[in-house]
């Protein structure tokens, strides 16, 4: 495998902001929100388990608490490993809050129909 120039890990370096923002944008609060909206129409359940306890015991706000671990977590994560992986952490941040988000939009307006 080949290593990243240092100028190729620079201009990845210059999108990490964006990705952060975008994966803040769409794991936390578009699945937040969305999964908050959810929560209150009958019929919609969440399906994973571990926030299916925390909604179920405390609430959207423990969701909240959740997701701010997880987003703390991987920003230790991403200060450790090497420069030209690293950017793989919010970019998966940001797909997985993307497809979250979508697929939450997609059930409530689903239900809502």
């Amino acid at each position: 495998m080949a290593q990243a120039t240092a100028h190729e890990t620079l201009a990845l370096d210059e999108y990490a902001v964006e990705l952060w923002a975008v994966a803040v944008l769409f794991f936390v609060v578009g699945d937040v929100v969305t999964t908050g909206i959810g929560y209150r129409m009958q019929g919609v359940v969440e399906a994973s388990p571990v926030p299916a306890i925390l909604l179920a015991n405390f609430g959207i706000v423990a969701l909240l608490g959740l997701k701010l671990v997880v987003v703390a977590c991987c920003y230790l994560l991403w200060i450790t490993v090497p420069r030209q992986y690293a950017i793989g952490i919010p970019l998966g941040m940001a797909l997985l809050g993307a497809v979250a988000t979508g697929w939450n939009t997609t059930v409530l307006l689903s239900a809502s129909a």
